[in-house]
């Protein structure tokens, strides 16, 4: 039985592979550390994750299902699903987008203490791998960014899994808003605290070539860039942007078109504005 069980998720694995999306934990605390999964994780089959949502229903919100895979959190599942549908309706708020659907969450025991999420937003499910130790509150700072990704797939559709790398990773730090910030007032404060230091990065940079630290400043950069091209162009303007392509290379997407700026003049204005 356990080895046609195998068989059968390899299968539905195989036919219907969900694209991810990554983030660190970089919200700006100081216990917190980035952690880039190294292989792709497989979510759990609707029918197991309906099984396993039944038997968790009291942990459930209004727009979100509560799965605890392990023991963490068992015996707080009831602040942690209404802190969840709290930092939710705040994104869908800060964002101006609301879920089209309810969305998973599934909170799964990570062996190394790897405190990552990773989002499949086409089928609709979040898992967010934490560890003993591990505060509750950090849970739900990452859920929020993950839960702007789930925005973006119910905003933009299909074009939301090719985007450019600077816009939805940009637009998901920015929207997870005070979850983030930690006592800053905006995510511009954290690229003029690089661009001193000198940890800026350009915007064009993949964080898979940076390492974690790296990837953090890269998300707050991309954040502080977002809320420029939404302030400046406008939030219309900005969602052509985003359907425009990118096969998520960051600065691929078509901002000549759009905005009769290339991205590097777009980035040049960006950086006057940090000085």
């Amino acid at each position: 039985m356990a080895v046609l069980l195998g068989l059968l998720l390899l299968i539905v694995n195989q036919l219907n592979q969900p694209k991810t999306r990554y983030a660190p934990l970089g919200a700006y605390f100081s216990d917190a550390a980035a952690s880039v999964p190294q292989s792709q994780v497989t979510p759990l089959p609707p029918t197991t994750l309906q099984a396993i949502e039944q038997s968790n229903a009291a942990g459930s919100s209004n727009q979100i299902d509560l799965v605890l895979e392990t023991e963490l959190y068992q015996d707080q599942s009831s602040e942690l699903a209404g802190e969840l549908q709290t930092a939710l309706d705040y994104v869908q708020e800060r964002t101006n987008i609301r879920l089209s659907d309810r969305v998973t969450v599934v909170i799964s025991q990570d062996g190394q203490c790897g405190f990552h999420g990773v989002t499949y937003s086409d089928v609709r499910v979040i898992y967010i791998y934490s560890c003993a130790g591990v505060a509750r509150s950090r849970v739900v700072n990452i859920a929020a960014h993950e839960f702007v990704h789930q925005l973006e797939q119910d905003r933009y559709g299909a074009a939301h899994l090719s985007a450019d790398l600077a816009l939805s990773e940009g637009f998901a730090t920015w929207g997870a808003g005070r979850y983030w910030l930690g006592s800053a007032n905006d995510f511009s404060s954290f690229a003029r605290d690089y661009k001193a230091n000198g940890q800026a990065l350009p915007l064009a940079t993949h964080y898979a070539s940076v390492g974690i630290d790296g990837m953090n400043v890269l998300y707050y950069q991309w954040a502080s860039f977002v809320d420029y091209l939404i302030n400046s162009y406008g939030r219309e303007a900005f969602d052509q942007l985003y359907v425009s392509g990118g096969e998520r290379q960051p600065g691929a997407a078509n901002y000549a078109a759009i905005y009769n700026r290339s991205f590097g003049l777009l980035e040049a204005e960006w950086q006057q504005t940090l000085d």
